[in-house]
């Protein structure tokens, strides 16, 4: 049974930041960060460990900062259409 997880990580350009965020669904927190790795095309044989991860997105760089699993529940208030992560 696959769990979901969230990977979020710090964006920056110039004197801008910003942040985003990822869910993956996986079986475990590995493999959710290799997925996450090859979404964002990053060359993981470079950084010692994954909290090391650099990366480029479009102008922003972007560097990691943390995963965890997380839980999904249902939106209530929209009949089960939207997702809920907590």
């Amino acid at each position: 049974m696959n769990k979901t997880f969230e990977i979020s990580y710090k964006l920056r350009y110039g004197e801008t930041e910003d942040w985003g965020r990822e869910y993956l669904k996986a079986a475990t927190k590995k493999q959710a960060l290799t997925s996450f790795a090859n979404k964002m095309k990053i060359r993981i044989k470079q950084f010692k460990s994954f909290e090391d991860w650099m990366w480029e997105e479009g102008v922003w760089s972007a560097r990691f900062k943390h995963i965890k699993q997380i839980k999904e529940k249902r939106c209530p208030h929209c009949d089960g259409s939207g997702i809920i992560h907590i």
